[in-house]
């Protein structure tokens, strides 16, 4: 029990990291793929046209029997990245105590919004009052984009004071800033492409549409002109959490352990 306490707690050891999110990434990409089996084949889930949520959406059109198993996955991928924002918070405190502490936060925040987004499933029902699942279901969406993103470029500016002042994980692995650079490098790259796409569409939505409507044509509404092409939203939103779910993975095993004492940081 005391093993299982201290693991729980960040206080993994570089094997057990491993191994820890090694099972962690197998456990809940396991259970997405369950959920993408058990999808209804008549519903025809695609990432083209189907957001990553509508796995877990319990409506007729989505996966009324089987969507249970996606909030099994979120909670859990929520649940066990508490253990990661320990270690990491451990990790960064010879930076700085307070800078460790707030990117903790942040990381946090991501991972409390992940297990609410499975515990509130993308659905058009009331759940309280005339309040919709849905509704509810953005809202926690938003929140985990916005906690993981200030948690991911926190640590990022975090390290690169290390790199530039004392270097304290220099002093473990010289190697250290370098290895960090390349997630955020291909994080970044994917999350530009990604975001730069979605710009872009919307411009050629508003010329398509007008277009459209000099000649008296009907045009559709943003999204559903978007499916199946390079602009569909559903594509970039599944890729984007692929990258992160990447990126967190990635990261976690890049982060040396700082040969400084723990806990006698700056600040």
């Amino acid at each position: 029990m005391n093993s299982i306490t201290r693991i729980l707690g960040g206080h993994l050891n570089q094997t057990e990291l491993r191994r820890y999110v090694i099972i962690k990434a197998a456990v809940f990409w396991s259970l997405i793929f369950l959920a993408w089996l058990m999808y209804p084949a008549e519903n025809k889930y695609s990432i083209r046209t189907h957001t990553f949520s509508f796995l877990g959406s319990f409506e007729t059109k989505h996966s009324p029997d089987w969507w249970w198993i996606f909030t099994i996955a979120m909670v859990f991928w929520g649940c066990a990245t508490f253990p990661l924002v320990f270690y990491h918070r451990r990790r960064f405190l010879p930076i700085s105590r307070i800078g460790a502490n707030i990117g903790a936060f942040f990381l946090a925040v991501g991972a409390v919004n992940v297990v609410l987004v499975g515990l509130f499933p993308d659905a058009r029902a009331e759940v309280i009052g005339s309040i919709r699942w849905t509704e509810i279901h953005e809202k926690v969406a938003v929140f985990v984009g916005v906690g993981f993103l200030l948690g991911i470029l926190w640590h990022g500016g975090m390290i690169l004071r290390d790199r530039f002042g004392a270097r304290h994980f220099a002093d473990h692995y010289p190697a250290a800033y370098r290895r960090l650079a390349l997630p955020y490098l291909v994080w970044g790259v994917i999350s530009a492409i990604g975001i730069g796409i979605q710009i872009r569409w919307a411009f050629v939505y508003e010329t398509m549409k007008a277009a459209a409507a000099a000649k008296g044509e009907d045009f559709g509404s943003s999204w559903s002109e978007a499916m199946g092409t390079i602009y569909s939203f559903p594509l970039w939103e599944n890729i984007l959490i692929y990258a992160l779910f990447g990126f967190l993975v990635w990261f976690a095993l890049e982060v040396p352990a700082s040969a400084t004492t723990a806990g006698r940081g700056e600040d």
